[in-house]
């Protein structure tokens, strides 16, 4: 029998809950002369912002919940009236809340206030028969939302993921006060109207695999289930499978190809946990029931959203029939739409990127190669930014191409490769203020372009919990004798061995693989490259990327390049 969930069940949940309720409290403004009396104050900037009323919702789970501690607890009540009175004279006069740090009158920060607070009204409205404080809890937040719909209606978005997450709070909103329908029910069509943002890959646009596709994910199942539109669920689905294939054996996920903040952070994307248990119950899903159980494991997990599957399915709180099936820790993912090749093998995990200049990037438990990136100072053509991904038929390999193109950030007037200008022949007189008008009629003396291929292949995919891999690199083009350069940019902290010195690696130092293989090794936990070469010593190159983060262990070659890194995972043996 597969095993049970210990770690995502309604009992541990509801401790951590109560862990949450306490430190709500102490930020809670009791002083009744204190103008924020009623709000929350942000341990982050120690301001009590307008939406911070989505924090009551805290205080309802642990009402509502049976087990919770202060379950029926009317001074929660109190303070839920309190945070609402305070919630009404802060918010415009559109009914809408500030977010302080950036947005102001903002309709899709009180779309997420509202989808904190809905579940919670639900939950309030079904048993408030008998219940005073049921019935104060959907009275007083219930007023929020209602005086909220318009202004969201109204309000508009910033990003792609802003429109599911009004859709889903308007549509909560229409589910909780069926008289909004007919005013609010025509924007929720637009929106979905516009379909939903994701690709084939099943990743949406915003490409933020720790924070906004979480956000996508639960948007669009809250909107399913409140609007009975189970054909919501198809997107989730797919950015579920997707994500869970963008983990490392740590449960941290790929974020080097975000286009949002989360871009290089590490994280454990928990907040995708309640979205995967949710369908895990609604789809009777053994292997996402043990992802959720996994996320929260890695993680230690949130308290209400993780909860809000059992606030608004009761029957689930009984979860002793619910078994996990443990996912594949090995599997190699082509996704071309996304320009994304994965390779797991138990604890290594690669990552080829296309349009990133980290095109390739590797995790092996505790030892991490962040990026292998490839410059040359072929002009400000020389950084490597590949396009053009291929995947070999049976998916062991794949290539990216850089084009070898300026960048568009030096000469906005475009140009294909490098180029020297020549003088202007029409007797136009240049000076600071027509400089890049003229710039851009002036004749050319041009170079030939240089192009480089990347070619990553898989070379033993049998080895268990080991990876292997070889890095092919070629230029075309171009001109003998140019400067090339090989990055390997590591998680600093290691011991790197080569066949005659043990180094420490701290941030920012860099070191020349001049032959033979190296080893870098965290713990138990080696990554082996090489072979070494060192056709000259720059350190860092005209236009690459600096990396004081990371020590860079470098690899030097010159045009025409033709050059192989190999790449293998092991673990540490006597």
């Amino acid at each position: 029998m597969s095993p049970r969930p210990t770690a995502y069940r309604y009992e541990p949940l509801l401790r951590k809950l109560d862990r949450s309720v306490e430190g709500l409290m102490e930020r809670q403004i009791q002083n009744p002369d204190h103008d924020g009396v009623g709000g929350f104050i942000s341990p982050d900037d120690g301001l009590a912002g307008p939406n911070g009323i989505s924090s009551a919702a805290t205080y309802g789970y642990a009402y509502l919940l049976p087990g919770a501690s202060l379950h029926g607890d009317l001074d929660l009540v109190q303070r839920i009236e309190d945070a609402a009175a305070w919630a009404r004279r802060k918010r415009t006069a559109g009914g809408r809340f500030d977010l302080l740090a950036t947005n102001f009158d903002s309709s899709p920060d009180t779309g997420f206030t509202v989808q904190a607070l809905a579940p919670v009204v639900r939950a309030a409205q079904r048993q408030e028969g008998d219940d005073e404080g049921a019935r104060r809890i959907a009275a007083a937040l219930g007023e929020i939302i209602r005086t909220a719909a318009p202004g969201m209606v109204a309000g508009g978005f910033h990003t792609p993921n802003h429109r599911w997450v009004l859709v889903s709070a308007l549509s909560m909103s229409c589910e909780l006060f069926p008289d909004l329908a007919p005013d609010v029910m025509p924007t929720i069509e637009a929106y979905l109207a516009e379909t939903i943002d994701i690709n084939q890959d099943g990743e949406f646009i915003e490409r933020s695999t720790s924070v906004y596709n979480p956000v996508c994910d639960r948007a669009l199942r809250l909107a399913a289930e409140s609007l009975q539109r189970d054909d919501l669920l198809s997107a989730v689905r797919a950015n579920l499978e997707m994500s869970y294939h963008l983990m490392h054996e740590d449960a941290t996920v790929v974020t080097s190809f975000s286009t949002r903040q989360d871009r290089g952070a590490r994280a454990v994307p928990v907040g995708l946990a309640d979205a995967y248990y949710w369908l895990a119950r609604h789809d009777d899903d053994a292997r996402f029931a043990a992802i959720a159980e996994w996320l929260v494991t890695q993680a230690g997990g949130g308290a209400t959203w993780e909860l809000e599957p059992f606030l608004t399915h009761p029957e689930w709180r009984d979860d002793s029939s619910v078994t996990l099936e443990p996912p594949s820790t090995s599997y190699r993912k082509c996704y071309a739409a996304s320009g994304l090749w994965r390779v797991r093998r138990g604890r290594s995990s690669a990552t080829v990127a296309e349009g990133m200049d980290s095109p390739f990037s590797l995790k092996h438990g505790e030892a991490e190669l962040s990026a292998v990136r490839v410059s040359s100072t072929y002009f400000a053509t020389g950084q490597f930014v590949g396009e053009q991904m291929e995947i070999d038929d049976d998916g062991a390999a794949t290539r990216l191409r850089h084009m070898g193109r300026n960048s568009a950030k030096f000469y906005p007037e475009g140009y294909d490769g490098p180029v020297y200008w020549l003088p202007i022949q029409d007797g136009t007189k240049v000076d600071n203020k027509n400089w890049a008008k003229v710039r851009a009629r002036r004749d050319t003396f041009d170079l030939p372009t240089m192009q480089v291929v990347m070619e990553v292949r898989e070379t033993d995919p049998s080895a268990g919990e080991m990876a292997a891999f070889d890095l092919h690199l070629t230029s075309e083009g171009g001109v003998d004798g140019v400067p090339f350069q090989v990055v390997c940019a590591f998680e600093p902290g290691g011991i790197l061995t080569t066949g005659s010195a043990h180094l420490q690696t701290p941030a920012g130092s860099s070191a020349v693989l001049r032959e033979g293989e190296a080893v870098y090794r965290v713990g138990s936990d080696l990554i082996r490259l090489g072979p070494g070469a060192c056709a000259h010593t720059m350190w860092h190159m005209h236009n690459s990327v600096d990396d004081p983060e990371h020590f860079r262990l470098l690899i030097t070659l010159m045009s025409p390049v033709d050059y192989t890194l190999k790449i293998r995972t092991e673990r540490f043996s006597a």
